[in-house]
């Protein structure tokens, strides 16, 4: 079994776990579940009353100077001091054209890591001493682990989600292996993605390479819950889109193709829904001046959502400069 046997024990689970992660000495916790609260509805409602007592404790604590958390979650944190938690809007969502933009204020609290980085291949080794998956600290942020088709998996809360119950899944996470798609993996991707989606309808896997928007060099795939379709499966010709995509309804067609973008170098995102796996080849990130909501771009923002943290941009973006925007990374 993949995390539950259905959608309604999933997310139960997912805000069980969340409540269960609040601590009064954890602000790093605070934050995840803050952010994950503002997805929608639901999840602010079941989740405000533990976040207020919590947000109260850890306040006292900052004040009277025994709040002990990283400089990026103090930082994070004294941004929220002045401001009423219950206030913060969930997610905005509006369609522009044949895009979608997303206004979902956290994410401009995120720290920059490696989707920041400007990088000369996709090919790094792991280095144990740069953040990864297997760090202590990220225990509590386990939503669920176990063995899955013969691989281990460790699937963990995204601290700053972009996507519908955003998830980190973590495939062999004990072998350390880099930020590089195999066959195997691949495969193993595209058989989840079919098997999941069966249980939790909408169910998806998003995959950024390096210099593609991944910010951990330890091989993981992002995985998501969203039954309305994303702007590339909507197209009717993929000469239309203004970047480069391959559609596959097969995953050994499918790796032949992510197998040529690697041996060239070339930075690449994927989206894989139920049967069909989207391959989009692009610019290395930093390497072309992109607009502020568009840089560190990864799988879902080529997908064709554009999330920002700011209202005003959010009210403003228009459909030409989102297409503009993503044929700045097209290798055309």
């Amino acid at each position: 079994m993949f995390i539950t046997k259905d959608i309604s024990q999933f997310k139960s689970l997912f805000v069980s776990k969340l409540k269960a992660m609040l601590s009064d000495d954890e602000l790093g916790a605070f934050i995840l579940v803050l952010a994950n609260s503002l997805q929608d509805d639901y999840l602010k409602v079941e989740l405000s009353a533990a976040l207020d007592e919590n947000f109260l404790a850890l306040k006292n604590k900052y004040q009277a100077g025994k709040l002990k958390a990283t400089q990026d979650d103090l930082d994070v944190f004294e941004q929220l001091l002045d401001i009423d938690i219950r206030q913060l809007p969930i997610w905005q969502v509006r369609e522009e054209g044949d895009w979608e933009v997303v206004c979902n204020i956290m994410r401009k609290l995120r720290p920059a890591r490696a989707s920041s980085q400007i990088l000369n291949s996709i090919v790094q080794d792991f280095d144990d001493g740069k953040f990864h998956f297997n760090k202590p600290f990220l225990k509590p942020e386990i939503l669920w682990q176990g063995q899955y088709q013969n691989k281990t998996l460790r699937v963990l809360y995204n601290k700053f989600p972009f996507s519908d119950y955003h998830l980190l899944i973590v495939v062999s996470p004990e072998e350390n292996l880099p930020q590089v798609l195999t066959q195997d993996m691949h495969v193993y991707a595209c058989a989840l993605c079919d098997e999941a989606s069966k249980i939790f309808p909408g169910f998806g896997i998003g995959f950024n390479s390096l210099a593609a928007g991944a910010s951990v060099n330890h091989l993981h795939f992002q995985g998501f819950i969203r039954e309305k379709k994303f702007p590339i499966e909507l197209i009717k010709s993929t000469d239309a889109y203004p970047l480069v995509i391959k559609a596959f309804l097969y995953a050994e067609d499918g790796w032949l193709h992510v197998q040529s973008l690697i041996e060239r170098d070339i930075a690449f995102n994927c989206l894989y829904r139920k049967k069909v796996c989207y391959v989009i080849s692009r610019k290395y990130q930093g390497t072309v001046a992109l607009p502020d909501w568009l840089d560190g771009a990864g799988w879902l923002d080529v997908a064709g959502v554009m999330t920002v943290s700011d209202k005003e941009m959010y009210d403003r973006i228009d459909q030409q400069s989102i297409k503009q925007s993503l044929h700045l990374l097209s290798m055309d």
